[in-house]
């Protein structure tokens, strides 16, 4: 039997891919261990390693199995007809369901849950209304005639969403059909006890839309809301602080009806800032959160713990000391000023789609290809003595990178002028990019026919890629 490494699926050997114990039980190749997206956990259980990586032992069962198996080998010709072919052939296709089977079972696994999450936000919202409306009958039973109380559209059609949930979730018959390609598969079944899983699968193409009740439409009535989501926000304003830019904690937190339905934090500030979130994020389902001024390592360690958030707007300080890693599950994150530490998770954040990281002043880091491949935008700061981490940043998410924005001083009496953008960006290998969009950093940094010739030449480099600027085409951006 083939021993092969649990992570890469390449096989163990003597050399590179030497099976390694880890403390947990778990056997992976050497190469593996050392690889810096391990992060210090088991990539099989997710239990915390303590050990230094360097420390784990040879799995000596497996090496006594290595030897054996080499000196059969040297002395015994591999077969190779129709059957080992056959064979090999499998092999190989077991390995790519393996990979597909880890890369779409979390991501499954986190749409659901997300849905929990959405879930359980409209039952609180059935609950509030519901109380709302007990209390407005209550109210108006002495009076006659009695009046029926309104209930909003949107209500309605939540309770009719939820029933149509409870339904699928309990539904005993099944019918699916899928193909790829040529070939089709097709089973109609009776769901049993133990068949959770492809209910939950309906309840999840319900809810993106793509699941249907039979021989029923969606009615459309005049009085429902057409737009954008409306999102509730939580704005601070300047009565909410005191003359020393200290929040009112206790004050807003008795004005249960501002914030009791906020998911978004708006022109957040101040030095006990901290103490409003540790008392927010229990009853808030937070997905944004706009700190307006240079935050402090306490206020981030409370950000971190915001698992609902997707959206974080934030400035940093080194001089204030060592800031946390930041919330691995955002999906925007605008930065300015980060640690090295900050910097360096952005390679485990799977979910990130839009990332601005603005006046880098670190040391300088190698960015490895992204293992996730879905960052869509980027926008950076370009600074000579910090220029190699930007471009290193780019390069590892050149493969997904569909738009960059770039802030520098375009004159040659700066430190952050650069004349060959154009070869810099070129040689990042940018294979998605559609569009480039320059952001001189001052207003006198500008004339109109210098962009348009700086704009040629960047574009003689990356031909298949718009060049922008944003003084110039302020209209489109």
């Amino acid at each position: 039997m083939a021993l092969v490494c649990d992570v890469c699926l390449d096989h163990f050997d003597l050399n590179y891919h030497r099976p390694k114990v880890l403390p947990c039980g778990h056997t992976i190749c050497s190469t593996c261990v050392l690889h810096p997206a391990l992060g210090r956990k088991c990539p099989v259980c997710r239990k915390d390693l303590a050990t230094d990586p360097n420390g784990f032992p040879d799995n000596i069962l497996a090496i006594r199995m290595l030897e054996d198996g080499g000196a059969q080998h040297d002395n015994e010709a591999v077969a190779t007809d129709a059957n080992l072919q056959q064979l090999q052939r499998g092999v190989e296709v077991g390995r790519k369901v393996v990979q597909l089977l880890r890369q779409v079972v979390p991501m499954t696994v986190e749409s659901l849950n997300n849905y929990v999450e959405s879930t359980v936000a409209q039952l609180r919202q059935m609950e509030e209304a519901l109380d709302r409306l007990q209390l407005q009958v209550a109210a108006g039973e002495e009076s006659a005639p009695r009046r029926p109380v309104a209930v909003a559209v949107k209500q309605l059609q939540t309770v009719a969403h939820l029933e149509d949930s409870l339904r699928i979730l309990s539904a005993s018959k099944v019918s699916v059909v899928a193909e790829e390609a040529e070939a089709s598969w097709q089973a109609s079944v009776q769901l049993g006890p133990f068949d959770s899983i492809c209910r939950l699968l309906l309840l999840q193409l319900r809810a993106d839309g793509q699941l249907q009740k039979a021989g029923a439409a969606e009615p459309a009535t005049p009085a429902a809301y057409i737009g954008p989501p409306k999102v509730s926000v939580l704005r601070f304003i300047d009565t909410d602080y005191d003359d020393e830019d200290n929040l009112e904690v206790e004050s807003i937190l008795r004005d249960r009806r501002r914030w009791k339905n906020a998911r978004i934090l708006a022109n957040l500030y101040g030095a006990n800032a901290e103490e409003l979130l540790q008392a927010l994020t229990p009853h808030l389902h937070i997905e944004e959160l706009e700190y307006s001024k240079i935050a402090e390592p306490r206020v981030l360690e409370e950000v971190q713990k915001i698992t609902s958030l997707k959206k974080l707007i934030v400035s940093c300080d080194r001089g204030l000391g060592d800031y946390p890693d930041l919330p691995l599950h955002l999906e925007e994150l605008y930065i300015s000023s980060p640690s090295e530490s900050q910097l360096r998770c952005l390679q485990r954040m799977p979910r990130l789609r839009t990332l601005e990281v603005l006046n880098y002043f670190g040391p300088a880091i190698s960015f490895p290809p992204s293992q996730h491949g879905g960052l869509l935008w980027l926008g950076v700061t370009f600074i000579s003595d910090y220029k190699a981490t930007m471009l290193s940043l780019i390069h590892a998410h050149a493969s997904s990178l569909q738009e960059l924005q770039i802030c520098c001083f375009l004159i040659e009496s700066t430190d952050t002028f650069f004349p060959i953008l154009g070869q810099n960006l070129a040689e990042c290998g940018l294979q998605a990019l559609r569009r480039l969009i320059l952001h001189p950093c001052l207003p006198d940094d500008h004339t109109d026919d210098d962009c348009l010739l700086r704009r040629q030449t960047i574009r003689s480099f990356l031909p298949t890629v718009d060049v922008l600027c944003t003084d110039c085409h302020s209209s489109v951006l």
